[in-house]
């Protein structure tokens, strides 16, 4: 009959553990690494997309040129038009 070391199957066994468990260490870190990069340009590229919204100044924009009638005159001339349709004009 063959004499079974249990001892040594439970050392191995404990070794292949621990390698392993350094092997997910190891994967585990460079992963965060990899995650908080990201996050960081991430970050970074928001701050530069949000920057024109803090750094623009109104007394740079140049004034407007009003082209055509005023919003009061376009409005009135609306209402003249709405109220002075002639549904029996169209008839003939």
């Amino acid at each position: 009959m063959y004499q079974i070391d249990t001892e040594k199957f439970i050392r191995e066994a404990k070794e292949a553990r621990a390698l392993e468990m350094q092997r997910i260490q190891g994967l585990m870190t460079q992963r965060l690494g990899l995650y908080f990069r990201l996050l960081a340009g991430s970050v970074a590229d928001a701050g530069n997309s949000l920057q024109p919204l803090f750094s623009w100044n109104p007394q740079d924009a140049a004034p407007r040129r009003a082209t055509g009638p005023s919003l009061l005159t376009r409005a009135s001339l609306a209402l003249r038009t709405l109220f002075s349709w002639n549904p029996q004009a169209q008839r003939h």
